[in-house]
């Protein structure tokens, strides 16, 4: 790696930074090794460069956010900034593009909290399977039939330890086999497809979408609008086959004469699938797989037959196949905040809340018999129509700020909801419970964890306890209304973009 003058100035520059703001930097020499204190041995901050070399990341601890802030400051008032998307960023990074436009004279410094103790971040997986699948589809890398050759050849495993940094380096064999299953099974679908690179970041597929997604509509009226992409798409990343070309239709697609109120999502997906099947365009969903388990890969909704998982209509689950392990909801002995709608040993739907923040439930896919692996999250509002659609008096929302938030609020004769109405939907889902419960106790337990600034899982638990018993009063919603939960986390079905799913 040969640093321009400019990347050799900003080192300089972040190093005397350093110095006066008592921060312990280290800098990514040219040989890959690290010149000062890194972050795995107690340092502050890591300077380091993308595999290409065309970004430079600024990796820090989160003891030092407030220096960091300084540091950005600095460097922008010193350099100054191009490009209209300076600035963009997310919870974890914070980019900029440093000086001026052109060759040797402007940087992209890219600014990542390393939160203690937390797991390998989202961005970090996704970069890793981008790179992975990029030596194996365009560069034609055969890691053969060992997942320990990703390890063993060292451009590939430079690159990773590139991408994962010092800061997460020591997890970063946990991936490779991950890395290996996923480039495995993507071959044995597609290949002699000839694709572009894979581009991750803010010039990606995922992006561009994200940048669309309030244009996507279904077709009702008024028409109903997606607020997010996920809500719609569960792709991590894209393989594609001239990117350029497939982005400018999209752009016609989106911006034709006749989208007065944006583009139908039927239409979008539509043309999805076309790119699919020919081979052009494919979105990945991606999932960490264990050792052993051999990953599969499922192309979805492309047509009426993958519309529905074929795996979870061979089982025919009926009502008393469906457990719901909900006792959480009452149990003392936990501080528990999630309960489980399991369907056998195959399937089941997580409905969490939050035991630190006052926030809605969240309601998460398993797939039990691959590890565990994550189905995907079913997008409320999604969730909160079908329940409307399929049962009568439904009055769950999945709005927190319906539910108390103080053990005042919680006896308030003016709440939203009283304890005569939380008793009422104890009363009835009572049968669901393995344990035998009274609401007296159940109440005092609600008492109690306000009182002990817990407030957050006991609302929690109180939104629980009204979304089972909306669910279930009176039974009349079936196995179907279980069934299509789950196949909304999924992202299963027509409304949702065509997809390949390696897990």
């Amino acid at each position: 790696m040969i640093k321009t003058i400019f990347r050799q100035n900003v080192e300089k520059t972040i190093e005397n930074l350093g110095s006066e703001l008592n921060l312990k930097v280290a800098f990514e020499k040219t040989t890959g090794a690290m010149k000062g204190k890194p972050i795995r041995d107690g340092g502050d901050v890591d300077i380091l460069y993308s595999p290409e070399k065309k970004v430079m990341y600024v990796d820090f601890t989160e003891t030092v956010k407030s220096k960091i802030d300084k540091v950005k400051d600095r460097l922008k008032d010193e350099y100054g900034t191009y490009a209209n998307d300076e600035g963009s960023s997310t919870s974890s990074s914070y980019r900029i593009k440093l000086g001026e436009r052109g060759a040797g004279k402007g940087d992209i410094l890219n600014f990542r909290i390393l939160k203690s103790g937390a797991r390998t971040p989202t961005a970090i997986q996704e970069r890793g399977s981008a790179f992975i699948f990029d030596l194996a589809l365009r560069r034609n890398f055969d890691f053969k039939d060992d997942f320990k050759n990703i390890e063993k050849d060292k451009y590939a495993f430079d690159g990773l330890k590139k991408i994962f940094t010092p800061a997460y380096e020591d997890r970063m064999k946990d991936w490779t086999y991950t890395y290996y299953q996923q480039q495995k099974q993507f071959l044995n679908e597609f290949r002699g497809a000839k694709w572009s690179e894979f581009v991750y970041g803010n010039q990606s597929f995922v992006k561009f979408f994200e940048g669309y997604i309030k244009d996507i509509y279904l077709q009702f009226d008024p028409p109903k609008q997606f607020q997010k992409y996920e809500q719609w798409n569960p792709a991590d990343i894209y393989a594609a086959y001239d990117m350029k070309k497939i982005k400018s239709e999209l752009d016609d697609l989106f911006k034709g004469d006749e989208n007065q109120k944006g583009v139908n999502l039927f239409r979008l997906n539509s043309y999805l699938i076309g790119l699919l099947k020919d081979k052009k365009l494919v979105g990945i969903s991606l999932k960490k797989i264990n050792q052993p388990d051999n990953a599969e890969l499922v192309l979805r909704n492309l047509d009426q037959e993958s519309y529905l998982d074929p795996k979870v209509e061979t089982n025919q689950y009926k009502m008393n196949d469906i457990d719901f392990v909900i006792d959480g909801i009452h149990d003392r002995s936990k501080k528990t905040v999630s309960t489980y709608i399991r369907f056998g040993k195959g399937y089941q739907i997580d409905v969490k809340g939050s035991s630190s923040k006052f926030n809605n439930l969240a309601f998460g896919t398993l797939i039990k018999a691959k590890s565990a692996a994550q189905g995907g999250n079913a997008p409320i509002e999604l969730v909160v129509g079908l329940m409307k659609k399929n049962g009568s008096d439904i009055k769950f929302k999945n709005d927190n700020s319906q539910y108390p938030t103080t053990i005042d609020q919680f006896f308030s004769p003016n709440a939203k909801y009283s304890t005569k109405d939380y008793e009422k939907w104890f009363t009835t889902l009572k049968k669901h419970f393995t344990a035998s419960a009274k609401y007296v106790d159940f109440e005092d337990y609600i008492t109690r964890l306000y009182q002990d600034g817990d407030g957050a899982i006991a609302q929690s638990k109180l939104m629980q306890l009204h979304f089972y018993y909306d669910s279930l009063k009176q039974n009349k919603l079936g196995v179907n209304y279980w069934l299509k939960i789950l196949y909304l986390g999924m992202k299963v079905g027509k409304r949702f973009a065509p997809h390949a799913k390696i897990y």
